[in-house]
């Protein structure tokens, strides 16, 4: 997909005042969901990246006009990276 340098800079500018936005409302949801699901730190931040990487590929997919079962099987594969990059990252500590 070919885009040019401007738009390219205009969606990065778009995607980081997005994630600024949704970083403040998971904050200030955190401790709702905490309670209301009885989860402690850990497991909420993982809800959240679960939850990420569905928006992603449900992004993905509609930015693509990619079909459900591509999109399902899209998702499949990012929580396998973000889960492997986890445990690789916590191999390491």
């Amino acid at each position: 997909m070919e885009l040019d340098q401007d738009k390219v800079e205009k969606a990065t500018m778009a995607a980081d005042a997005i994630g600024d936005a949704i970083e403040k409302k998971l904050t200030d949801l955190r401790s709702t969901v905490a309670a209301e699901y009885d989860l402690d730190d850990q497991m909420v931040t993982l809800a959240i990246a679960k939850a990420a990487v569905g928006i992603v590929a449900n992004a993905t997919s509609q930015a693509t006009g990619m079909e459900a079962e591509k999109s399902n099987e899209l998702e499949d594969k990012l929580y396998e990276v973000v889960y492997d990059a986890i445990d690789e990252t916590r191999k390491s500590d």
